[in-house]
């Protein structure tokens, strides 16, 4: 298990409604220019909204890592998935880790993705893979609704801990990475979000833009245009993009987050 830090962290969203430049509907066609200029920003690490790079054998990221010879970053988080042109598909989560100049990578799948989901059996055996496979230097990845293991009751109208999931993060984890598919419009998920940001961590949400309702309607957050979320010790934090050269400022939406 790497013992990384993270300290700066570079965070891409994008509109995800257009098949882009290179005819896939991924970060691909900006991949190597986004990670160059998160790296001459002095940033550590990158996380990716999800539906991050469609998997495909000419899209080889170790290679690209290693030809591009950046200097500053050490942790990449992406999700690979597939897409028949309508419909993308999970596959794996994969974080891209640099040690002693070489770049490996450790696969992760989401366990749940909605409360009504989760067992006892289930939260178990999440419990046993995060302590043994996702505790890294200062921070932690929870995939998209699995910060559902914490829950809303009604009667209290309180976020509760019921399955002790806190209990499991050591005093030197102070960062919850939460990268997400589509923006998740139920109120109580950003009170799960505060909630897993308290003892002083932090809880970094990032999200596609671009998901339309069932009439086809895209949802337009005035209130959160950018794709993400961000809470430290219980309270949430702006974070406002950089202006940047990558691609249409719209499309693509980077922020820089500090730590300490």
């Amino acid at each position: 298990m790497s013992k990384l830090n993270i300290n700066k962290i570079g965070i891409v969203s994008r509109d995800y409604r257009n098949r882009e430049k290179n005819g896939h509907r991924d970060f691909s066609y900006a991949f190597k220019s986004i990670l160059t200029t998160l790296d001459e920003q002095a940033c550590d690490s990158v996380l990716f909204s999800l539906y991050t790079l469609e998997k495909r054998p000419s899209f080889d990221v170790l290679q690209i890592l290693e030809e591009l010879n950046i200097e500053s970053i050490k942790a990449v988080f992406i999700e690979e998935f597939k897409d028949d042109g309508v419909k993308r598909e999970s596959l794996e989560y994969v974080i891209y880790l640099k040690e002693k100049h070489e770049w490996r990578e450790q696969r992760l799948t989401q366990n749940f993705a909605r409360a009504k989901e989760i067992k006892k059996t289930v939260v178990e055996s999440f419990k046993k893979e995060v302590q043994e496979e996702r505790l890294f230097g200062n921070f932690t990845v929870l995939l998209c609704g699995e910060t559902n293991i914490v829950n809303y009751k009604m009667a209290t109208k309180k976020i509760e801990d019921q399955y002790k999931f806190s209990k499991i993060l050591d005093k030197d984890i102070k960062v919850i990475l939460n990268p997400i598919h589509d923006k998740m419009t139920r109120f109580e998920m950003k009170l799960k979000r505060k909630y897993l940001s308290k003892h002083k961590r932090w809880v970094v949400s990032i999200w596609n833009k671009g998901r339309s309702d069932k009439n086809g309607k895209v949802n337009m957050d005035h209130k959160n245009p950018h794709g993400w979320d961000i809470y430290y010790d219980g309270m949430e934090k702006e974070l406002k993009p950089i202006n940047h050269s990558v691609d249409n400022q719209g499309d693509i939406q980077i922020g820089i987050l500090n730590l300490y």
